[in-house]
């Protein structure tokens, strides 16, 4: 799911033009100083580096023995050569056995920034920015058993020549968000609430909404989809920026007490264990029973607004 120009306010639409520009031009370095340096000076909000997502990657180029590019689009290219090759093998294999042609891809890493627009939970933009580095991955044409798709042509070797950088690394921007905007589109979708929706609410209810903003902490992965009906839905999940462990599984009483606390502490706010064991389940969800048997027993180490919320647990869970 991409969101578009059409989906921003006309007024960060110019942002996204600027953003696209920008990243095609600057150089990564860590804590994105060179890019953010260069929207300041263009007058653009001051975005906070939050979270980096990496371990991933896709097909980028094909390119020719000396380097140079036979196709831009990998992925396009093996599906019409495997069209052309009748969807076998052995016959893609042969048609391009002399070639010296080699697969790249792009190793990936997705940083997400944030800028505040407003006081509530959902109020800010989220800024998604790629950094790309280009690797020779593969050879087109290998050795071994012949390919019986194109996702088998994607595949690397166990025997592939080790990965080698094309070019420096850059900058691709993903999307901008206006996250208010979306979650206010999420909550139009007819049918059941979604539980992004609550997960808000009781940031905005609970000792977190009184102590800081939901973006210092954490992030929305926001997706979209096609329903049995073929309409499009949005969907968001917290992402936490940092995520402590969780340590004695079985503490009770002024325990479990302390080790909420320390949770908390090091994840730098107020009942964070509540909202990592909702979403991320860094926290295991057998520890909040435990917590209303002890708030039941009299026991009051949580603010009366955060019990409140385990209350509500109790007659309705929910994660996401």
């Amino acid at each position: 799911m991409n969101t578009t120009l059409a989906d921003l306010p006309a007024e960060h639409q110019a942002l996204s033009e600027r953003l696209f520009r920008l990243c095609a031009t600057q150089p990564p370095v860590p804590g994105h100083a060179a890019l953010l340096d260069a929207l300041r000076r263009e007058g653009g909000p001051e975005f906070v580096p939050r979270l980096s997502r990496g371990g991933w990657y896709r097909p980028s180029r094909i390119l020719d023995a000396d380097g140079k590019p036979v196709a831009e689009d990998a992925l396009a290219w093996l599906e019409e050569a495997w069209r052309e090759a009748g969807e076998d093998g052995e016959a893609f294999a042969e048609r391009h056995a002399d070639s010296g042609w080699v697969l790249t891809r792009d190793q990936g890493v997705t940083h997400y920034l944030v800028a505040l627009s407003g006081t509530g939970p959902a109020d800010y933009l989220q800024l998604e920015i790629e950094e790309l580095q280009e690797m020779r991955c593969r050879p087109l044409v290998t050795g071994g058993e012949p390919a019986d798709s194109v996702e088998g042509l994607l595949e690397r070797p166990q025997d592939a020549p080790p990965l080698t950088p094309v070019g420096a690394p850059r900058y691709r921007l993903r999307r901008l968000v206006d996250v208010a905007g979306f979650v206010t589109r999420i909550a139009a979708q007819p049918g059941k609430p979604a539980s992004v929706l609550r997960f808000l609410d009781e940031w905005r209810a609970g000792t977190p909404g009184r102590q800081g903003r939901f973006c210092d902490h954490w992030v929305l992965a926001l997706t979209g989809h096609l329903d049995r009906y073929r309409q499009l839905r949005w969907s968001a999940v917290p992402v936490a920026a940092r995520a402590p462990q969780w340590t004695n599984p079985e503490a009770r009483g002024i325990a479990l007490a302390q080790q909420l606390y320390d949770f908390d502490r090091a994840a730098g706010y107020g009942f964070a264990w509540y909202f990592h064991m909702v979403s991320g389940h860094r926290v295991p969800r057998d520890v909040l029973p435990r917590v209303f048997a002890d708030l039941q027993d009299g026991m009051a180490y949580l603010a009366e607004r955060d019990a409140a919320l385990v209350a509500g647990w109790m007659r309705e869970p929910y994660s996401l």
